[in-house]
C-alpha cells in the first residue's frame, strides 16, 4: 500500500512518538544538540526576513555555541524588486492559486513594511518564525510521508518538528512565568547581544516582556496544526510527489 494513501488512524502513534521523543530531548540530551537544531531556522528566519524587507542580510552560527545574522542597511529599491519577481513568479504559477495568492501576498507586503517601523519588529521575530514555520514543515513531511513514505521518515520529521516547537513553547513558557527564566534570557544571548524577545519588548515595541511571550506561545501552539493541515490539504488536492 502506498504510505501517502495510509489511513490517519496508523499515522498518530508516530506523531505521538515524536512527541515523547522531544519531550525527553529536552529534559535529558545536552541542550548543545537542542540548540544547533533550531539555530539553523532560526537564523535563516532573520536573514529571510530581511531580504524580503530589503536588507540584504546573512546567517552565521558558530561551533563555539553562538549564533548571529547580520542584517544589512536598507536598500530602497530591493523591495519594488522583490514586488516585481514575485509577482511576475505568481502569474506563472497562476494555475496554482493558493500558491499564486500567497506569492502576490508576499509580493505586496514586500514594500509595504519595507519602510515602516514593523520591519525592525518582522526581522527580529523572523528568527523564531523560522524555527516555527520548519517545525509545521516538519508535521507537514510527517502527515504526506515525506519523499520516501516510509514510518523512518514519518517518525524523524515527528521528533524534528516536536524538539523545535517544544523549544518555543517552553521558552514562552518560562518567560510568561518564570523571573529566574527571564534573568537567564536575558544574560545568554549570543556574542553579548540581546535576545529577541527582549529586543522587541524592550527596544522595539516598548512593552513587556511577558505579553511578546504570551503573543508567541500562541504562535508556537499553531506549528502542529498548521503542518497536518498543510499536509491534509496537500493529500486532498492530489500533489503528493
Amino acid at each position: 500500500m502506498d504510505m501517502t494513501d495510509e489511513p490517519a488512524s496508523r499515522r498518530w502513534p508516530w506523531l505521538l512518538a515524536g512527541l515523547a521523543a522531544a519531550v525527553l530531548a529536552h529534559l535529558f540530551v545536552p541542550a548543545t544538540f537542542v540548540w544547533v537544531l533550531c539555530a539553523i531556522p532560526h537564523e535563516m528566519g532573520h536573514a529571510t526576513v530581511g531580504c524580503w524587507l530589503g536588507r540584504p542580510s546573512s546567517p552565521a552560527i558558530s561551533v563555539a555555541g553562538h549564533a548571529w545574522s547580520h542584517v544589512g542597511e536598507l536598500r530602497s529599491w530591493l523591495p519594488w524588486a522583490i514586488l516585481v519577481v514575485l509577482l511576475a513568479v505568481a502569474w506563472h504559477r497562476r494555475v496554482r492559486r493558493v500558491q499564486a495568492v500567497a506569492l502576490a501576498v508576499f509580493a505586496v507586503g514586500s514594500p509595504l513594511l519595507a519602510f515602516t517601523d514593523a520591519a525592525p519588529v518582522a526581522i527580529a521575530i523572523g528568527g523564531h518564525l523560522g524555527e516555527l514555520a520548519f517545525a509545521a514543515w516538519c508535521y507537514h513531511m510527517f502527515w504526506t510521508g515525506g519523499h520516501t513514505g516510509a514510518f523512518q521518515e514519518r517518525l524523524a520529521c515527528a521528533i524534528a518538528g516536536a524538539l523545535l516547537q517544544v523549544a518555543n513553547l517552553k521558552l514562552c513558557l518560562g518567560l510568561m512565568t518564570s523571573p529566574s527564566a527571564r534573568a537567564h534570557y536575558a544574560s545568554n544571548g549570543s556574542l553579548g547581544l540581546k535576545n529577541d524577545y527582549l529586543v522587541i519588548a524592550e527596544d522595539l515595541c516598548r512593552c513587556r516582556l511577558q505579553s511578546v511571550a504570551v503573543l508567541m506561545l500562541v504562535v508556537a501552539l499553531a506549528a502542529l496544526p498548521a503542518g497536518l493541515l498543510a499536509g491534509w490539504l496537500r493529500e486532498r488536492a492530489g500533489d503528493t510527489g
